[in-house]
């Protein structure tokens, strides 16, 4: 009977020519394989965000079959408790993947096939991030119109648009990611692009968002906690870790996002609408 849960990374390249075996680094199993190979896996079954007051089937049981065409790199991690440590399990494999790219080549890395828990017969692996919001409804007129508005407005100035353009792009990726470094990293980019132009200081964002909001700038500051959400960057940036457990890290994202939405928002000429207000109480 095996003692530990499993994650997995799996890859797939037409690189390597010649070359399979393992190489252990604990925690982190890697193989070099051709196959065929069956795998049994834990897969959710529901989208990340869900309406409040519904039932949903989390995770269930799956098979994944690998042909025998390419070779293939799979990449274990083994952790004695699996809830709260696919985070371990995923920095430990980063590590190796790292690794062997800069001593082989990225480019073996290109094609990610599968990540997520291993299932056994006797063990129960589970770990996801899972979020209960209301419902929406949505006039498509007005929204269209809106966007009409928007795109006229950010247009008019060249230097807004380009900036705007990339907070699109680094806002778009961080929405598709679930709680992480690189959701938080992104989140704060996007201010950084604007209102944080050309300067590290975090004096424009609070003076924006307090004439947006109109609330005060100290309240701004310190309410929203911005200088503890720059502090975090440049911890994370430079020492390689968000200051934030684990439960907290969610909630910190939430914020952020929602002050990212009411700045983007602004550059559209869309007026407040009390997003921030429960945080700024």
């Amino acid at each position: 009977m095996a003692s530990f849960f499993r994650f997995l990374k799996l890859y797939r390249t037409e690189l390597v020519k010649s070359g399979t075996g393992k190489i252990i680094a604990d925690p982190v199993r890697v193989e070099f394989f051709t196959g065929p190979r069956t795998y049994k896996v834990f897969v959710p079954q529901c989208p990340p965000v869900i309406a409040a007051g519904t039932e949903r089937t989390v995770a269930s049981a799956k098979e994944i079959r690998l042909s025998g065409e390419g070779l293939f790199i799979e990449l274990i991690a083994r952790t004695e408790e699996s809830f709260g440590s696919r985070q371990f399990c995923e920095d430990q494999i980063d590590a190796l993947v790292t690794q062997l790219s800069a001593l082989i080549s990225p480019d073996l890395f290109a094609l990610e096939v599968w990540r997520g828990w291993l299932s056994d017969a006797h063990l129960l692996a589970g770990d996801m991030w899972l979020k209960l919001a209301g419902p929406v409804s949505v006039d498509l007129a007005k929204v269209g119109a809106e966007i009409t508005e928007f795109s006229r407005r950010a247009r008019s100035d060249p230097d807004l648009y380009a900036r705007f353009t990339l907070m699109s792009k680094l806002l778009a990726r961080a929405i598709g990611m679930l709680p992480s470094e690189e959701k938080f990293l992104w989140l704060w980019t996007v201010l950084e692009v604007f209102p944080m132009k050309d300067t590290s200081n975090i004096a424009p964002l609070v003076e924006h968002l307090a004439q947006t909001t109109g609330h005060s700038a100290s309240d701004v500051k310190d309410r929203l906690q911005i200088g503890r959400l720059y502090g975090a960057r440049c911890h994370l940036v430079h020492n390689g870790r968000l200051p934030f457990p684990v439960g907290q890290l969610g909630a910190v994202l939430e914020k952020l996002m929602a002050i990212d939405l009411v700045v983007i928002r602004s550059l559209g000429g869309i007026p407040y609408r009390g997003e921030l207000d429960r945080f700024l109480g």
